[in-house]
């Protein structure tokens, strides 16, 4: 007969093993949307949809900072802007729907599910190496992809005109500023800016439809030197991540962070999942729109 304590074991394990056998969901949905419980909110007529993926992995690894760079564009961007993100420990470039063999072997093993409820259960006290989450935007407007967790303090390097200086920040968090524009036949134009928030929480005022309007928020010092866009067509991805070697950079901040005392890298994936934008939307003036995405939780 199993003892109270033993039956409540088993209870824990068999929930642990359930929880973590669901693992990450696919690039393509695998279940039928009219079965699915919940239901997935229909996109606007000049919608997109955005699909982030962030990859953990330890950092300066061979394979992910050299090999699979053959399989990814970096000539989408100009050499100038190239040239600004390398000297501020970045480096992006665009893939197609296939991935590479090294990002495509990291994503199916996220997917695995455990062998048995141990193997669940420590997989459940582990930080997962991937992570995604949905941006849907309408045409034009802006959202934030939150990058890292917050420094206490940030005391960063940066390059301007050959010149080298610095700058402590306080609470400081990394964001890319992301607005997609839809340019016709399912593609758009994905825009990108880095950016700090810093400092604490405080009242801010922004003029919308001619009246102040109150909202609370951090100091910001966007990096315009360093924005640039891509074009997307559906299934397409924006690949962003650090260069190891360029500590104390802009990029390292973005994409580095350390996890159980050890050193730890990020790469980013931003994939076009949808764009149903007509021609009907693509004259329309939303440079000025008000609404912004963020998520909930940055993307680790």
């Amino acid at each position: 007969m199993k003892t109270a304590n033993g039956q409540c074991l088993c209870a824990t394990l068999a929930l642990l093993s359930a929880s973590a056998l669901a693992g990450c969901s696919s690039w393509q949905q695998t279940a039928a949307k009219e079965q699915s419980l919940l239901k997935p909110i229909a996109a606007a007529d000049d919608g997109v949809q955005l699909e982030i993926v962030s990859i953990r992995f330890p950092l300066g690894d061979e394979e992910l900072n050299q090999t699979i760079w053959s399989d990814i564009d970096e000539q989408q961007l100009p050499l100038a802007v190239r040239q600004r993100l390398f000297e501020s420990g970045l480096r992006a470039g665009v893939i197609g729907a296939q991935l590479p063999p090294a990002l495509a072997r990291l994503l199916a093993a996220a997917e695995e599910r455990p062998a048995n409820a141990i193997a669940a259960a420590a997989r459940l006290e582990e930080a997962p190496p991937v992570s995604r989450q949905q941006m849907q935007l309408h045409s034009g407007w802006r959202g934030e992809i939150i990058s890292s967790s917050t420094y206490q303090e940030l005391p960063l390097l940066t390059c301007e005109d050959g010149r080298l200086s610095g700058q402590t920040y306080l609470q400081a968090q990394g964001v890319l500023q992301a607005k997609a524009e839809a340019v016709g036949e399912g593609r758009v134009r994905l825009s990108i800016v880095p950016e700090l928030q810093f400092g604490q929480m405080r009242q801010q005022w922004a003029v919308e439809d001619g009246r102040l309007v109150g909202q609370q928020g951090r100091s910001k010092r966007a990096f315009d030197r360093l924005a640039f866009e891509t074009t997307l067509a559906s299934g397409e991805m924006l690949v962003l991540t650090s260069i190891p070697q360029r500590s104390g950079t802009l990029g390292a901040y973005l994409f580095a962070e350390s996890h159980d005392d050890q050193p730890r890298q990020k790469l980013l994936l931003v994939r076009l999942a949808e764009s149903r934008c007509s021609h009907l939307f693509l004259t329309a003036n939303v440079d000025d729109a008000k609404l912004v995405h963020r998520s909930d939780e940055p993307v680790r």
